[in-house]
């Protein structure tokens, strides 16, 4: 038996507690996605935990950018306080703390790369903190397949890490690319990039 056998043998066993008729339906849409994409499984390249839903992924237009890793997003005709998960900006806007070295520089780039824009709101297991913010990856185009390449790319919680303008900074249980960004924080620490240049 193949060790992915008892993950297998879970998922369909969650379907069915949906009842018979709403997994044939899932079973059904599963197997008409994969013949529609040539027989070919769509995979993300990440790790076997790292399934997405393009269902979890809303569009949005930022309307302003408070910090690093803050903005807020109006979603749906509705404003959203968005802090970005897995990272960590210099603080700029902290009320009992200095400016951070370097925090000038990535709210600058965050503001420069995100005021205006339209981006998309991937969401991991836990979609808001106890301020109520919303904890996001988020995404300059729309993935239709996620790999290392799309993310270093389009995503712009990799950006921040890859330029030096974040450091790592996973609160679980929200780590689906925790690894991934471990690897680019490692990066610009190799070229001393941004808050690595001290």
């Amino acid at each position: 038996m193949s060790s992915g056998m008892p993950k297998n043998i879970n998922i369909l066993k969650q379907l069915f507690k949906l009842g018979p008729k709403k997994a044939i339906i899932i079973l059904i849409s599963a197997v008409l996605i994969y013949f529609m994409n040539g027989g070919n499984i769509p995979t993300q390249n990440i790790n076997d935990n790292d399934a997405i839903n393009n269902s979890d992924i809303v569009s949005g237009i930022v309307t302003r950018v408070v910090d690093g890793d803050t903005a807020v997003i109006k979603v749906d005709g509705q404003e959203r306080r968005v802090r970005l998960l897995g990272v960590d900006t210099p603080e700029t806007v902290h009320p009992n703390k200095p400016v951070q070295f370097f925090g000038n520089e990535a709210s600058s780039f965050t503001k420069k790369s995100l005021n205006g824009r339209q981006v998309w709101l991937e969401y991991d297991e836990n979609p808001q903190d106890r301020y109520k913010r919303h904890l996001v990856y988020l995404w300059l185009s729309k993935p239709s397949v996620i790999n290392e390449n799309t993310i270093r790319e389009y995503m712009f919680n990799a950006r921040l890490l890859l330029g030096g303008y974040a450091k790592v900074m996973i609160i679980k249980p929200n780590k689906r690319y925790e690894a991934l960004f471990k690897k680019f924080q490692d990066e610009a620490k190799k070229s001393r990039l941004g808050v690595w240049q001290q």
